[in-house]
């Protein structure tokens, strides 16, 4: 019968249960930013109408979408915390069935009230604080609105809160991310310093993306910054915070990294396709409901506010997405998007998989 239906009906053997594997989620509860970073898409956005998630549309995603959920992330693209509804949300999501909830921000709209709500919330598993440099000079340069006095008194206000509950390290962790840039990298030293005053378990340093055609950032001579390298990464593992690099080299003091260091740059893909497994086992969500297979691929395939998350997840556009890369014979959008800029699952397997440095 098998047979039959799939002559029938091609499409047919590309329907997917969701959850296995578990999905990764992604969900902009907002399209707004309080600040206008160099290196990022948002400057360009800046006159088009912004817009917050609704609660009801957040109720929806938890009840249809996140029992299939392995992990789920507030935030991708913007910052979460401009989101009026932000504190609705929290105690929306804190009750759902994903135990695995992250938040992506730039720390700088925090207080005392928000950090507790965050802390309190028994599903926000860690916070990823994105920072860029690791002096007051640089950061304020390249972050534009940022203030650093202001950015580190609410990591040193999160840490001593996060004490005062008596709180372990691991719980409602902090992780910094960072771009190494040509501007940047040689002041990695100083960011895992202040990450071992303020609590960091872990730090993520992704290479440069040129997503600003005007910013010459990238960092071709990866030799050059070697030396900086080696000291953050043995700084960082004397004081048992995991750092992530875009490079591979023995130098990097590799005996002492956890299994999630030694394999961050490497990614797993090969079970539905041997290119990108986006349509199988990740959901992009936008704050106005949309559901996207995977942020670059540029096109909704329904929207959760319409549409039950099933019927989504196995429509005509999904159905064909998964068709196009079993057989790899690809999308245009597929065919354009940067291998080495985006996996599946964000893993940054493919960022940093193409920067090598000479021994």
């Amino acid at each position: 019968m098998s047979i039959v239906r799939d002559i029938l009906d091609p499409l047919s053997k590309y329907r997917h249960e969701p959850g296995d594997p578990p999905l990764r989620i992604r969900m902009d509860i907002t399209n707004k930013c309080n600040l206008l970073c160099k290196m990022c898409h948002y400057p360009s956005t800046v006159g088009q109408p912004k817009f917050d998630m609704k609660p009801e549309t957040v109720r929806k995603i938890v009840d249809q979408i996140f029992p299939y959920a392995e992990s789920v992330g507030l935030a991708c693209q913007y910052e979460a915390t401009m989101s009026r509804h932000f504190n609705e949300i929290l105690e929306i999501v804190g009750k759902g069935s994903c135990d695995q909830i992250g938040i992506v921000s730039n720390a700088t709209l925090w207080n005392e009230r928000r950090i507790g709500l965050m802390l309190d919330n028994p599903n926000i598993n860690y916070l990823a604080v994105s920072i860029d440099g690791g002096t007051r000079e640089t950061y304020e340069r390249v972050r534009i609105n940022g203030r650093w006095e202001k950015l580190v008194k609410n990591l040193e206000t999160f840490a001593r809160m996060k004490a005062e509950r008596g709180m372990e390290r691991g719980n409602t962790a902090i992780v910094f991310n960072t771009v190494l840039m040509r501007s940047t990298a040689e002041e990695l030293v100083q960011l895992v310093e202040l990450g071992i005053r303020t609590g960091v378990v872990r730090i993520e340093a992704i290479r440069f993306l040129e997503i600003n055609p005007d910013l010459d950032e990238a960092i071709r001579d990866w030799e050059a910054v070697m030396p900086t390298l080696v000291k953050a990464k043995q700084l960082a593992h004397d004081n048992g915070i995991e750092l992530f690099l875009p490079v591979e080299d023995p130098r990097l003091d590799i005996d002492r990294d956890t299994r999630r260091e030694a394999t961050c740059n490497t990614s797993d893909v090969g079970r539905f396709s041997k290119y990108c497994e986006a349509p199988w086992s990740a959901v992009q969500i936008y704050p106005n409901g949309d559901i996207h297979p995977c942020g670059p691929y540029g096109k909704a395939f329904g929207n959760i506010v319409e549409q039950d998350f099933l019927d989504i997840w196995n429509s005509k556009p999904y159905l064909e997405l998964r068709r196009s890369l079993a057989r790899v014979k690809l999308h245009e959008q597929c065919r354009r998007c940067d291998l080495h800029g985006f996996d599946n699952i964000e893993r940054k397997a493919r960022i940093n998989e193409k920067v090598g440095t000479t021994v």
